[in-house]
């Protein structure tokens, strides 16, 4: 795995696609169970009979969301599920909630209402009205699919009530369905998406930080924007960590706040990605000018009984802070160009392989500054987009001709602080470890970093 745990790629689920049942008119009155999209329930979702745009996401111009707040246990929320595409005018959901401990056990009981109703997984293919029995999965989805406007999308609201006492953080899963209104299981679209939310937060213990790092090369500089790591005690409790997960992105955006904790870099938040009890992991949000900058970790924040850190400062922002990451402090974090392989030493990855000179490898980096278009710290960017400034690499001190560096710029699908780099190894290297030197407008990457080679 990267040296640090900085970032996930956001995932979806697809389902597995099963033979189409023989069913002449859509579900106006709502779904079979287990239509989701959850793993546990199988994966699956509305695209097994709505075919037409399958698998569930491949029209990106809709969406599903769901609105939800960090619950208290025993007192009754309100969730809202928002299905949306400017095509659409007929609309449907179903909607889970289980624990994120285990999400094979459902978390506190949805109330129907006019326009949704509440079905229980009794093991038949239509399931059962509710009241569920104890401990038996239930899903709320819409009684009778609302007809709007064309792309007015709609909202439905249903009420939950959470477990009576904490359980740790809950997951929802929803589908949503864009449906064309002609009754059919034709020309639908289905969506699907998670949210996770949390209970109370009850950290006892005032922050302190003792270190603030470029979270790729563990060296002192960092840039706007680039991916941090802070140091310290008191983030969490002991022995607990907390990776962000699909549930934490709201609206292709990392949160401002994960387990409990906040980060703000003079005065502005910072997207968070991993917290622990001594390192949280982040983007640096967007800053102006370089030098010194004031950090602050808050633990329960907005709540009565927050807690702030002393500040920190830190003296080693720059304009842009290259940094590659590595699997072990040296060996880069490198890929084939397919994916399919990992480039690194079998010592120091199991299953690594050295790369081949001629071959074409990714790495990862941070703090390689502005790209076209531009992003805002936390965002997630869905498609390629170059950085700014020129970029040079070496590797084995053989240069890489501009012709062969093929593309530098966000990693798609990842928070915009993270930077992919393709590009195509020099033809006459050496059998060892060559060293990778990555320069940005002029600024060479922090760090010793090598790729291994093998003819």
């Amino acid at each position: 795995m990267l040296r640090s745990t900085l970032t996930m790629k956001k995932r979806v689920l697809l389902a597995v696609l099963g033979a189409t049942p023989i069913v002449l008119m859509g579900y106006s009155t709502g779904p079979p169970p287990k239509r989701t999209g959850a793993a546990v329930d199988g994966g699956v979702n509305c695209t097994l009979c709505h075919r037409t745009y399958a698998p569930a996401n491949s029209d990106p111009i809709g969406s599903v969301r769901i609105d939800a707040s960090n619950y208290v246990p025993g007192v009754k929320q309100t969730i809202h599920v928002t299905v949306s595409h400017p095509q659409a005018q007929r609309w449907g959901f179903q909607l889970s909630a289980r624990l994120a401990g285990d999400d094979s056990k459902i978390a506190g009981n949805f109330a129907p209402n006019d326009v949704a109703r509440v079905i229980c997984d009794d093991g038949s293919a239509r399931g059962s009205l509710a009241p569920c029995p104890a401990g038996q999965p239930e899903f709320a989805e819409h009684f009778d699919a609302p007809r709007t406007d064309v792309g007015a999308g709609f909202t439905f609201s249903v009420d939950w009530t959470p477990p009576p006492t904490n359980v740790g953080d809950v997951i929802f899963y929803a589908a949503g369905n864009a449906a064309n209104g002609d009754g059919t299981f034709n020309g639908d679209r289905i969506y699907t998406t998670v949210r996770r939310i949390s209970p109370p937060c009850g950290l006892t213990q005032k922050p302190a930080i003792t270190g603030a790092l470029n979270g790729a090369s563990f060296q002192g500089p960092w840039s706007s924007g680039s991916l941090m790591s802070v140091f310290g005690s008191n983030f969490g409790t002991t022995g607990s960590n907390r990776v962000i997960s699909a549930g934490d992105v709201v609206a292709d955006k990392f949160p401002q706040s994960l387990a409990c904790i906040a980060v703000t870099i003079n005065g502005q938040n910072a997207p968070i990605t991993y917290v622990q009890q001594n390192q949280i992991n982040l983007q640096a949000p967007a800053l102006a000018g370089v030098g010194a900058a004031s950090i602050v970790v808050i633990a329960n924040p907005g709540a009565p009984n927050e807690l702030r850190s002393d500040p920190f400062t830190v003296t080693t922002q720059q304009a842009l802070a290259p940094a590659i990451f590595t699997f072990n402090g040296n060996s880069i974090a490198a890929t084939s160009a397919d994916g399919s392989k990992i480039i690194a030493n079998a010592s120091v990855v199991p299953g690594g392989v050295p790369a081949r000179p001629g071959d074409i490898i990714v790495f990862y980096a941070t703090g390689m500054g502005t790209t076209n278009p531009g992003f805002t710290p936390g965002d997630i960017p869905l498609a390629a987009a170059q950085v700014s400034s020129p970029v040079a690499i070496t590797v084995g001190g053989v240069s890489v001709p501009p012709a062969d560096i093929l593309y530098a710029g966000v990693s798609p699908q990842s928070i915009c602080g993270l930077y992919q780099v393709n590009f195509k190894l020099p033809a006459s290297l050496p059998d060892g470890d060559a060293a990778i030197v990555l320069n940005v407008g002029g600024t060479a990457a922090a760090g010793r970093t090598t790729v291994p080679i093998k003819n």
